[in-house]
């Protein structure tokens, strides 16, 4: 059979090539912080970290010098043959010399001038009932550990003058502001550097009432473990009233 001269021969038609499946996006990367941001957002752990550990330092250097206050109570007397420096209590007899009353502002100070038989004479801090007790050259009794005379005793009755370490107080006291204003930042701010400055005045006004705390404390002489409780349980109402302020500034 043939063909028409104008006729075109039919072709193959080509397949049509199937879409390729589109790549999801790939996520542009996340911007690498800064190593300011990342000081920034480990500020708070750091500081509540560093601030308990200030805070227990500083309770275990008021319990180890507040045991030293205490220690001639659970020390035994001397023997006559004790070596010097022994790790017990000495009595010594010494006399009075001289009786002197320092009024102050709000008290008054009793005084005992007392010179003593193995070291110079010195002046004592005693209580008002025991210094009407004692008369110029009337003989005392001193209780002496470790070179500090503890107690004054006459006729069934004693003083205790004041032995504060005056330098202890005032480390636990910095110590233990210093942590728990720390703890406070870290807990209740968002921006440490900003309340840095405020931070620091507040060290200072907590410092000061916890060394008048721990001298009250020292001074009542209660047993170690009334002192701790009532010493941990102010610690907790400052540290809530301290937080509650920086939370609302």
């Amino acid at each position: 059979m043939t063909m028409p001269e104008d006729s075109v021969p039919l072709q193959d038609t080509p397949p049509t090539p199937e879409p390729r499946p589109q790549q999801p996006p790939k996520p542009s990367p996340k911007p690498r912080r800064s190593a300011g941001e990342l000081l920034r957002a480990a500020a708070p752990a750091v500081l509540l970290v560093v601030g308990l550990a200030l805070t227990v330092l500083g309770f275990v250097r008021f319990t180890e010098t507040y045991q030293q206050t205490r220690a001639y109570l659970a020390t035994t007397v001397c023997a006559a043959d004790a070596k010097p420096g022994a790790d017990c209590v000495t009595l010594e007899s010494g006399r009075v010399t001289k009786k002197q009353e320092e009024a102050g502002s709000d008290s008054t100070d009793y005084l005992l001038t007392v010179a003593r038989e193995k070291a110079p004479s010195d002046r004592y801090g005693v209580g008002r009932a025991f210094y009407e007790d004692v008369d110029t050259g009337t003989y005392v009794e001193l209780k002496i550990l470790h070179g500090k005379v503890f107690e004054l005793s006459y006729q069934g009755h004693s003083s205790r003058p004041p032995n504060t370490p005056y330098l202890a107080v005032v480390e636990f006291s910095v110590l233990i502001a210093f942590g728990m204003i720390m703890m406070v930042l870290a807990l209740s701010v968002d921006d440490v550097e900003f309340m840095l400055p405020l931070a620091l005045g507040y060290v200072l006004g907590t410092a000061i009432a916890t060394g008048i705390g721990s001298l009250t404390l020292i001074a009542l002489q209660w047993p170690l473990a009334v002192t701790l409780a009532i010493a941990v349980v102010l610690w907790l109402i400052v540290a809530a009233v301290s937080r509650a302020t920086f939370e609302g500034l």
